[in-house]
């Protein structure tokens, strides 16, 4: 309210308060004053009110907040109450960027990062932040191998940077780097327990989150050293604010399902038919005086409808998936202590029968001033979850094989009395008895606390202090029952398995940061820190068969030790590291940074490695001779970077010549060698150049455009060396890579006012990726059957023979022969035999282009919120085709499923189709044929969020601040090039049976007090 009152004919006394039209809370801190005057104003209080005096016939003032639009506000002529609403300024282009070693206005950055605040993160249903950064921002590509919740996920910023070592980003949250991935990768129980399923990340709860920015380019991320090769994402988590205390409660829940139509398969009655025309072609074909009486004869062995009717094993295995959501936080504070505390409980059920995931989580942020010139604070999490995972690989209880390939709808699963059976006569074979009496079950919990104690003795010169631990330990368990048949398991007696790996980190930092001001233009910001990191993990896992019940399937109660296997790991590293910034009038920046590591995992003479990077930036919207064009270009900036980061070697003693014992030799503990010494095993490099340009139009469209170049050198490469030495590898530094590409993003207010806003941000990569170099002698290296490393190429390029359609008249698969003429070129005759055809680089499964599109509504007391992502250009290779397309005679014995797409198949003369002519006992086609290569490109409703704020005069009446019910949905939407698996593959492009995305459907209620 806003009251005006004469207190002579020269002064107008003004009162009033300041809130924020998100929760209608009063703005502490806001500014008010006069337009054209702002010395003369005043600060809001704690409870949003303020005075002022200004001279009569003063007409505007301006209000403002920092992360609100500031508004300008005509003083009334009379005495009047009035309500001054300030609204979040979600594209203010002058937002905090989070460095992790300071935090700097997106005004003065000359890197390139993203800023993803609370207001773009909200309510999307997932389990990791990772998924919430999907279409968000440009530059960064996320994929999952597997759709189960809680599933790894693989983040590729600006292109992958490496052959061997880590490719993933590093995470910092709060300031501090912390464990990420999975816990399984390359552990001795990956291979068959958990196979890298579980995502450290999804410990953290997403509603914990204040924001998220991504470092893409040297200027910033060179501050990170060794971990910075690949990018890296900071994550703040949400602290108190000064005021009254609030309460949060959100309470969530809804049901998935598949995001796609997961293979869709031939029901019995076709299936009977296509197989009943196999045969009765390949009668045909071999001159059988009677055809049809030979198909008729046999087909009731391969195909035929069982007496209770044909089975649905998608019904059977799959179902349609629930979640809930439960999460209360508390936060409030003073001038001398802030507080934020937060519970939260989080369940989804995955696709298949045996998945799951449940989540408990709480956490502790806390701030303490400490007399004129302290502060201490903390940051303390604690996160368990409970994992059920179901088979994703080549096993006969991997339910989405089960749908896709394996169990035909001729196939049973009870007998009349309602017992388990075997799916077909002679074998106990039963996925859905298997998937529920096996379990295979993985308990994470993770404590993660950090500390901090600061001293500013000097005005501008801040000592600081920082110590964090990353405790995390995962606990497998899994059991085969005796008649399981799990592809892993061997045998006919039950088998249980246990394991746990554990990981700690601590970090302890201190830097002292200086930042000045000289004659009110010359901006200086100094920062010098060490570092020192120790890491340590643990593992151990075995099995055991013989047991005496199936249920007791604990493994003490086992009688027979088939397996044991454990580690210890460990290592270091020592950081020295500084920072300079230095502006001019806010026009000309420049900054650098140099870091120097040393690491454990390489060899004293090659153990320090430094890295470092300048940038600079021209903030032209600054200059006097803009002036004239600010009422429409309002801002310029041009910002350029160059610098080195690095990457370690992700084995901890890959430069040391190893022995390892184990080995029973004569009842006796025996060793072999297990790795050769390389004391030249050094970093791989990192050079990282951008170059961007920032333009703002009529304060109203902001557009960024950023070309990088990026090599990476002295890859770790695993050197195939001759089989006499005793090895058959060697790791060392050889390869070089090359990365380049252009990033665009358009953020638009497209309707500002009290009432109605509406923000739109687009956003375009465009990211080409090639080897330069392997070892120097070597052109290309194949790799598996369909993939090929060659210079000059993407590093997940496809190799195989190209597919050339069918012959109309014969239906016969054809091949481009691609034999090489002697001018270089392609022979591009036509062959029906497919061993007669050369394989060639065909494809890549990295898109030419891909980005998002997002779109944040508010009208009153509705808020509207989505995203839409998409791809362009990048292709799979479908693994599973070359089972179920492959040589017919494989489907007959196997009796296996068959795709829906076989009904378009050839059947006479003239059809066309890419489908050739179906016939028992005949190869269609070579496995490593470009046939099983199709097109990734998709568009996608990633996430929508319709929500309903329930009006102030409503909840009051309940003590009740803030009421919200809202809808919230994710990949609702796909309209992909091919249909039958998820668009969003994994890196490589390889596609089998992994589980599907899933489409969510959340319905909830937020309640603040």
């Amino acid at each position: 309210m806003l009251s005006i009152s004469y207190a002579s004919a020269q002064q107008l006394n003004i009162s009033g308060v300041v809130i924020s039209s998100e929760d209608n809370e009063p703005l502490i801190g806001a500014t008010v004053s006069v337009k054209g005057n702002p010395t003369k104003g005043v600060i809001t209080d704690i409870n949003g009110q303020f005075q002022l005096s200004v001279e009569a016939g003063t007409k505007m003032l301006v209000v403002s907040y920092v992360g609100m639009k500031t508004q300008e506000i005509r003083v009334p002529r009379k005495e009047k109450e009035l309500k001054i609403v300030l609204i979040p300024e979600t594209m203010d282009i002058d937002e905090v960027v989070v460095t992790g070693y300071g935090n700097f206005s997106k005004s003065s950055f000359t890197g390139s990062a993203n800023t993803l605040r609370t207001d773009m993160l909200k309510e999307v249903p997932v389990m990791s932040v990772e998924q919430k950064l999907q279409g968000m921002t440009t530059g960064v590509q996320i994929t999952s191998s597997s759709g189960q919740p809680g599933a790894n996920q693989s983040i590729r910023i600006r292109g992958m940077g490496s052959f061997n070592a880590s490719q993933e980003p590093l995470f910092v949250i709060d300031g501090v780097p912390v464990t990420s991935g999975s816990m399984s990768s390359g552990g001795p129980d990956a291979a068959y327990m958990n196979n890298s399923k579980t995502n450290i990340m999804s410990t953290l709860n997403p509603s914990d989150i204040e924001n998220v920015t991504v470092i893409k380019d040297a200027a910033a991320a060179s501050l990170y050293g060794s971990r910075a090769a690949n990018g890296v994402i900071l994550i703040t988590t949400k602290k108190g604010n000064t005021g009254k205390v609030r309460v949060d409660l959100n309470v969530s829940g809804g049901f998935s399902h598949a995001a796609v139509d997961f293979r869709p398969t031939l029901n019995g009655d076709q299936r009977e038919e296509l197989l009943y025309e196999g045969l009765l072609n390949y009668a045909t074909d071999n001159g059988m005086e009677s055809p049809a009486e030979y198909a008729s004869s046999n087909i009731g062995t391969y195909a035929y409808k069982p007496a209770m009717g044909y089975t649905d094993w998608r019904k059977e295995l799959l179902r349609t998936a629930t979640h809930q959501s439960y999460e209360a936080s508390v936060s409030g504070g003073n001038d001398r202590s802030t507080f934020y505390a937060s519970l939260g409980y989080n369940s989804q059920e995955g696709l298949a029968k045996n998945s799951s995931l449940d989540r408990y989580s709480a956490r502790l942020n806390m701030t303490q001033k400490v007399g004129k010139y302290g502060e201490v604070g903390a940051n303390m999490m604690f996160s368990q979850m409970n994992q059920e995972m179901n088979e994703e690989r080549g096993s006969s209880i991997n339910p989405f094989l089960c749908v896709a390939m394996t169990m035909t709808p001729s196939m049973v699963v009870r007998d009349e009395e309602g017992n388990y059976v075997g799916a077909y006569d002679g074998t106990s074979l039963n996925p859905l008895r298997d998937i529920l009496t096996d379990y295979n079950r993985v308990r994470m919990t993770r404590m993660f606390s950090t500390g901090y104690a600061a001293i500013e003795p000097v005005k501008g010169l801040k000592l600081k202090e920082t110590l964090s631990y990353d405790y995390t330990i995962q606990k497998d368990s899994r059991y085969y029952n005796p008649l399981s048949s799990a592809g892993p398991k061997s045998g006919s007696d039950a088998q249980t398995a246990k394991g746990f790996i554990e990981y700690g980190k601590l970090i302890s930092s201190t830097s002292l940061n200086y930042v000045h001001t000289f004659a009110h233009k010359h901006h200086l910001n100094v920062l010098a820190a060490y570092e020192i990191e120790s890491y340590q993990t643990d593992h151990a896992s075995g099995e055991k068969s013989k047991l005496p019940s199936d249920k007791l399937t604990e493994p003490d109660n086992a009688a027979v030790l088939n397996s044991f296997k454990s580690a210890t790991q460990a290592y270091r590293m020592i950081s020295y590291l500084s920072r300079l910034n230095y502006d001019y009038d806010d026009r000309y920046y420049i900054a650098g940074s140099y870091r120097r590591d040393g690491s454990s995992r390489l060899s004293p003479n090659n153990r320090w490695g430094n890295f470092w990077s300048v940038s600079g930036m021209w903030h032209l919207g600054n200059e006097n001779f803009m002036k004239a064009v600010k009422p429409v270009l309002s801002d310029v900036k041009i910002r350029a970077s160059y610098g080195v980061n690095g990457n370690q070697p992700g084995s901890y003693y890959g430069y040391k010549g190893l022995y390892s014992y184990g080995e029973n030799y004569m009842e006796a503990a025996g060793s072999y060698e297990s790795s050769q010494p390389n004391d030249l095993l050094t970093w791989e490099k990192n050079y990282s150049l951008n170059l961007g340009i920032d333009l703002s139009f009529i304060n109203r469209i902001f557009a960024s455009l950023e070309y990088y170049n990026r090599d990476t050198k002295d890859l770790l490469y695993s050197l195939p060396i001759s089989a006499t030495t005793g090895f058959t590898s060697y790791l060392s530094n050889i390869g070089r890579l090359n990365n380049k590409g252009i990033e665009f993003e358009l953020r638009t207010l497209n309707v500002v006012s009290n009432d109605f806003n509406w923000t739109s941000v687009f956003n375009l990569s465009h990211n080409r990726n090639k080897i330069v170099s392997l070892n120097g002698l070597l052109d290309q290296t194949i790799e598996g059957t369909w993939f090929i490393h060659k210079v000059g190429l993407p590093y997940h390029t496809f190799y195989v023979k190209e597919f050339a359609g069918v012959d109309p008249q014969t239906g016969y698969a054809q091949y481009y022969l691609n034999t090489k003429n002697e001018d270089g070129s392609y022979n591009r005759e036509l062959t029906t035999d497919a061993d007669k055809a050369e394989s060639i680089p065909y494809k890549t499964a990295t898109p030419k282009v891909s980005g998002g599109f997002t779109n944040i509504l508010n009208y009153k007391w509705i808020d509207l919120t989505f995203t839409l992502t998409y791809s362009l250009g990048g292709y799979s290779f479908d693994k599973l085709g070359t089972y179920i397309e492959n040589g017919t005679s494989s489907i007959y014995s196997s009796r296996y499923n068959l795709p829906a797409y076989m009904m378009n198949r050839w059947q006479n003369p003239g059809d066309q189709t890419d489908i050739p002519r179906f016939v028992y006992n005949e190869s269609a086609t070579s496995t490593n044929s470009s046939r099983y290569i199709h097109s990734t490109d998709h568009l996608r409703l990633k996430n929508f969020t319709l929500g309903f704020t329930l009006p102030n005069q409503w909840t009051q009446k309940l003590m009740i601040d803030k009421v919200r019910i809202y809808f919230s949905g994710n990949n609702l939407l796909t309209w992909a090039k091919w249909k039958q698996y998820d668009p969003e593959t994994p890196v490589n492009g390889e596609v089998f049976c992994e589980a599907p995305a899933m489409r969510t459907f959340s319905f909830g209620a937020q309640l603040s007090f």
